[in-house]
Formats: structure tokens, C-alpha cells, sequence
């Protein structure tokens, strides 16, 4: 929730600094606009010059050349008015506009419009100039104001952009939290699919889409989720009941091969032939028992019996097992322990440590024919106890180690069989982990460390 928090807040204040930039951007345009056509007119002081370019030469009115200039440039006609309220003299005059005016009609037109032609107006020496604009050409109106008015016009201005940006504020916190009240179901759905949890969000809105997707994607999930639970049951099952059936017929192997190997009437060659059946047919029981216990591990079945144990003596304890059980002249086991591994200081299950460690003592054994020297060690470091058993053996292949780190438990097949599996899956539900590397010197070393 705290992430979402983070998003919508993020999202108002990018929807705030937007409002904030349109208001000022709008505000720099009009100001622009202001600027640009208040000055596309500039105020035609010219009409002086045309008035002083209309000449009167003993009662005919000439206007020279360049009066004509400023004229055409700016003005569609003229006309001069006498004292008497007569068009004396005009230029391009429209048929519409009269010839004759009264006071009152001098007084309405000059500032304004005359017949809708805006016009502008110049004293002249025989009366008054009239020049005019096209109609709809110049829009003309007086704005009056006091001067109080005028001087509030800063705290106008300053007031109308601080409403702007409350204004800018309040729309953002308002988008914001309705993002919010949308999201927050989406989010809620997202956190829930990988617990697996059945979701029913509403499908109507804006995330009415998403929330269908979501809806149908849970379904989804739970369905598979149902069948995986199903087919790993039946794989447990089917892996317990075939380790079942094959245990008695080869129980009866290896009593019957245990016996012919004993029978001083056979011949030494017969004799090592029922040995050799003895010895694959408990490999064969081995490998039933770490395919039992490997899929117990995987699915959290197997029981775990914790109790405090002592680092040093488990590792001798499973040392004496192995030399007592007739361990091979080209083969040795030596101890290194601390003098602290002798306390009881390791929280675990003593049976599934001593499975473990067997199973790396055999992997020794297993891949070095010709005899390596085995050690284990137990050690205290800061972050917990760490037991190792390393040989000086021709080492781990390098597609091994590059796998041994991989969550794909497959790749560590190879020809290393479950036993490396299920040390690994041992140390997981233990808290800890098992690291396999290659020594320096020649060799490789197992680490099972557990944290504290």
C-alpha cells in the first residue's frame, strides 16, 4: 500500500506542476496577444500630416503626394467639414455618408463610428477632418475607470493567479484521489494473486477492463494451482507406492545374495557375483530412499524433530559410522573441529543433518575411484555454524558449479544423483544453504551453513 501511496502522490504533484505551467503559459500568451494587436494599430499621429497636406488654394482643396501616401496606407476616405456643418472637400467618400452635419453629429461620430465606419478626426485650418476606416475593420470603444480601480489592479492581477493555483491544486487532489479510490482495488488485486487468494473486483469504471483481466487471471491460477496440488499428490503417492512394492521382492535379493556370498560351497568367483548383487541391489535401496525422501522434502511432508546438537560430535559421530561399515583402504576421514563445536549449539534435526552428510561423504566415495583423503570440519563464524566436507579428489565439474547456485534443481542432476538435491533441500528447511566450490589446491569442499 505504501508503494500506491507513493504513485498517487507522485501523480499529484505531476497534475499540479501541469496545472501550474497551462495557467502560466496562458497567462504569458495573453499578455503576448495583448501586446502584439494592441501594437498592430499604432496610434496615426499621421492624420496630422494629412491635414497639413491638404492645401487650400483659393477655395480648391488639393492633397499633395505624400499626404496620398499616408493616406492610402492607412484610411479608405476623407472628408473636410466647414464651421457650417458642409462636406467641402472629400476623398473616396462613401455613398452612404451625408454631406451636411450638426453639432450633435460632429459631437457623436468624432470619437466613435459615422455610419459604422470607424473614423478619426483632425482640426483642420477650414474646418475639421474627417478620415475614415472600412466597416468592421477597427473595433473602438472607451473603457473608463476610476483610479482606485486602477490601483488594485496589481492585487487583482497577484489574487487572480493565486486562485489560479489553488484552483490548479484543488483539481489535482481531487484526480488524485479519485486515481486513488480506482487503484487502490487494482492494487489490492495484484498483492493477492501471488498468495493465491480468489478475486472478485468490481468490473465497472475506468479499471473496469483491468479488473476483468485480474478477475479471470485468479481463476486461472487457482485452477492451475488445483491441478499442480493434485498431480504433485499423485506423483507422492505414485513414488511411495512403487518405493513400497519393490522393497520386499528386493529385500529377498539381498538376503538371498547376502547368503549365496556367505556359502563356502560356491566358488570365490560365484561368490563375488552374489556380492556384486548384494552391493547394486542396496544401491538400488538407497536410491528408493532419497527419491522418497527428496519428494517428502520438496512438498514440506517430511517431519522435523529439532533439537539441540553438538556441531563436533555429529561429525565424528557419522565419521565412525562410515569406518566402521568397512571403509576402502585408498579411501580416508579425518576431523577438524573447534573446541566450541563439542557444546550443544546447533538447533536442528539430527537425522536429516546425518543424512546430509552422508550423502556428501558418499558423493567423495562415489566420484573418485582412485581414493581421496575426506575431512570434515564444524566451525562457529558470525553468521552461524558452518560444517564442511571436502576431499582432495579431481573436484565438481565445471557445468556443476555453474548450476550448483541455480534455483532449477534439475540441473544439479547430472551424475550427481538426488543426494546433492537433498542436502540442498535439507539446508532450505533448515534456513540455511549448501555451497559446493573447488579448492584451490586441487579437490572441492560442500559447505552446509546455518543461519543464526
Amino acid at each position: 500500500m505504501k508503494s500506491l501511496r507513493k504513485i498517487i502522490f507522485r501523480s499529484i504533484l505531476l497534475t499540479a506542476a501541469i496545472a501550474l505551467l497551462l495557467v502560466i503559459i496562458n497567462m504569458a500568451f495573453i499578455t503576448n496577444w495583448m501586446l502584439k494587436y494592441s501594437g498592430s494599430q499604432p496610434p496615426k499621429y499621421s492624420i496630422s500630416d494629412i491635414s497639413d497636406g491638404l492645401i487650400n488654394n483659393n477655395g480648391v482643396f488639393e492633397l499633395e503626394a505624400a499626404a496620398v501616401s499616408l493616406m492610402d496606407e492607412q484610411y479608405a476616405w476623407a472628408m473636410l467639414i466647414d464651421r457650417d456643418g458642409h462636406v467641402i472637400w472629400n476623398k473616396n467618400l462613401p455613398g452612404d455618408i451625408s454631406l451636411n452635419y450638426t453639432l450633435t453629429d460632429v459631437a457623436s461620430f468624432s470619437r466613435w463610428y459615422l455610419n459604422d465606419y470607424p473614423v478619426s478626426v483632425w482640426e483642420h485650418p477650414d474646418g475639421l477632418l474627417v478620415l475614415g476606416d472600412p466597416k468592421n475593420s477597427i473595433w473602438k470603444y472607451n473603457i473608463t475607470s476610476t483610479e482606485d480601480t486602477i490601483s488594485h489592479v496589481p492585487g487583482l492581477l497577484v489574487g487572480f493567479l493565486i486562485l489560479n493555483v489553488v484552483v490548479a491544486l484543488s483539481l489535482a487532489l481531487f484526480l488524485g484521489l479519485w486515481l486513488y479510490r480506482k487503484l487502490k482495488p487494482i492494487y489490492n488485486g495484484i498483492t493477492a494473486l501471488p498468495k493465491k487468494e480468489p478475486l472478485t473486483l468490481p468490473t465497472g469504471g475506468v479499471t473496469g477492463e483491468v479488473s476483468r483481466i485480474l478477475n479471470e487471471t485468479s481463476v486461472i491460477l487457482n485452477q492451475q494451482e488445483t491441478q499442480l496440488a493434485h498431480r504433485d499428490q499423485t506423483r507422492t503417492e505414485w513414488i511411495a507406492g512403487v518405493s513400497h512394492d519393490i522393497r520386499t521382492p528386493l529385500s529377498m535379493v539381498m538376503g538371498y545374495a547376502s547368503e549365496l556370498e556367505n556359502n563356502p560351497n560356491l566358488p570365490a568367483s560365484e561368490q563375488d557375483q552374489a556380492r556384486i548383487i548384494r552391493q547394486q541391489s542396496q544401491r538400488i535401496k538407497a536410491l528408493i530412499s532419497d527419491l522418497n525422501l527428496a519428494s517428502k522434502l520438496e512438498y514440506d511432508m517430511q517431519p522435523t524433530c529439532l533439537t539441540m546438537v553438538s556441531p563436533g560430535e555429529l561429525i565424528r559421530s557419522v565419521a565412525v559410522d562410515f569406518i566402521n561399515n568397512g571403509l576402502a583402504a585408498p579411501y580416508s576421514l579425518s576431523i577438524n573441529a573447534t573446541e566450541d563445536s563439542n557444546c550443544p549449539s546447533l538447533l536442528c534435526d539430527e537425522q536429516l543433518i546425518r543424512r546430509a552428510l552422508t550423502n556428501l561423504i558418499d558423493n567423495c566415495i562415489r566420484h573418485n575411484e582412485q581414493g581421496c583423503a575426506i575431512n570434515l570440519s564444524a566451525k562457529n563464524s558470525f553468521d552461524g555454524w558452518v560444517i564442511k566436507i571436502s576431499d582432495n579428489g579431481k573436484g565438481y565439474p565445471p557445468e556443476f558449479l555453474e548450476n550448483s547456485e541455480a534455483l532449477d534443481e534439475p540441473q544439479l542432476l547430472g551424475n550427481h544423483g538426488l543426494g546433492l538435491i537433498i542436502v540442498r533441500r535439507i539446508l532450505k528447511i533448515h534456513g540455511g544453504r549448501a555451497r559446493f566450490e573447488n579448492l584451490t589446491a586441487g579437490g572441492c569442499c560442500a559447505s552446509m551453513i546455518f543461519m543464526q
